[in-house]
């Protein structure tokens, strides 16, 4: 099965509206050259998420193809470059190849780092209202009254506040951002959206491009 994302706003009900802000953001779609195929829909999926950060700033860009990761140029991935504006997206990278809605396959999240390149203490927080769903070795899904599942990836575990059907509110701390994975990475907070959308008779959990989203989100952070 393979899906575009005009044909999940079409299942969805949404249609494409402007970014709500401009010059800090590069503009949903435009991934760093040669690095995959972005999806350049202005869609705000869930206008009303909370940014998954407990503060800012925040800074959106990949962790793999800029300075220090592992597919980009050599250095400390804890350089300035990487901690500054403006957020590019990085939904549709050249990761893997089931995303369904990225036509080239791709990286199905955004890479988000916190205010400084230090693990376990930054906290990510509950962007919707909902019920964990799933706790892992380095992430945590929770599951929205809608039925949208919001996954925190990279995550100090022993920082972790909550536990598989745990309810929470918008806004209530989830763990701190680390680099946890298979090996070491740089440090960020992993965050992508499945939407659970019913296509002809079997009902999918589709990636979603969370950037616009985010953007919405982080400009009403206080």
């Amino acid at each position: 099965m393979r899906c575009n994302a005009l044909t999940a706003m079409m299942v969805l009900g949404l249609s494409a509206g402007p970014l709500l802000a401009e010059g800090q953001f590069h503009a949903p779609g435009d991934l760093i050259e040669g690095t995959g195929e972005g999806v350049t829909s202005t869609v705000v999926f869930f206008p009303d998420m909370r940014f998954p950060m407990e503060r800012g700033p925040a800074y959106a860009n990949s962790h793999a193809f800029s300075v220090g990761g592992a597919k980009g140029p050599e250095g400390d991935s804890c350089d300035a470059a990487n901690y500054a504006y403006p957020w590019r997206d990085n939904f549709c990278e050249f990761r893997r190849s089931d995303i369904p809605v990225c036509g080239a396959g791709g990286h199905g999240g955004q890479d988000l780092r916190p205010a400084t390149c230090e693990k376990g203490v930054h906290w990510t927080v509950a962007a919707t209202d909902g019920v964990v769903s799933h706790v892992g070795r380095f992430a945590v899904t929770v599951q929205s009254p809608e039925g949208a599942l919001h996954r925190y990836v990279h995550l100090d575990m022993a920082s972790v506040t909550v536990k598989p059907l745990d309810r929470v509110r918008q806004g209530d701390r989830i763990g701190t951002v680390s680099n946890s994975w298979l090996t070491e990475i740089p440090v960020h907070l992993h965050y992508d959206i499945r939407q659970p959308v019913q296509i002809g008779d079997a009902v999918h959990a589709l990636f979603l491009p969370p950037y616009s989203s985010l953007v919405a989100a982080y400009e009403k952070l206080d």
